[in-house]
């Protein structure tokens, strides 16, 4: 169940980040932004549901948001890191 919490989480974070303005991992994405800004909040609260069912609510709580922390941190640079790898 905590491996299930962080990729649930980690989805919710990578649909916030492509939902965003300054991101081109997918183009066609700002198209749907408002739709996965609206589908980022119930993945992150099934990810607190899934953390609460093995560990009680407040530790579902600070797993879920450990994983979308840490995607919405490495998002941004595997986005920097993939624009910049092609300049040769």
């Amino acid at each position: 169940m905590n491996w299930l919490s962080i990729f649930t989480a980690t989805l919710a974070a990578c649909a916030l980040y492509l939902a965003s303005p300054h991101q081109t991992l997918l183009p066609g994405a700002r198209a749907q932004a408002r739709l996965l800004r609206c589908g980022a909040l119930p993945l992150l609260a099934l990810a607190v549901l899934a953390g609460d069912a093995a560990y009680g609510f407040w530790c579902g709580v600070f797993v879920a948001l450990s994983g979308f922390m840490l995607a919405l941190v490495a998002l941004p640079y595997f986005d920097a890191y993939r624009r910049t790898r092609h300049v040769g």
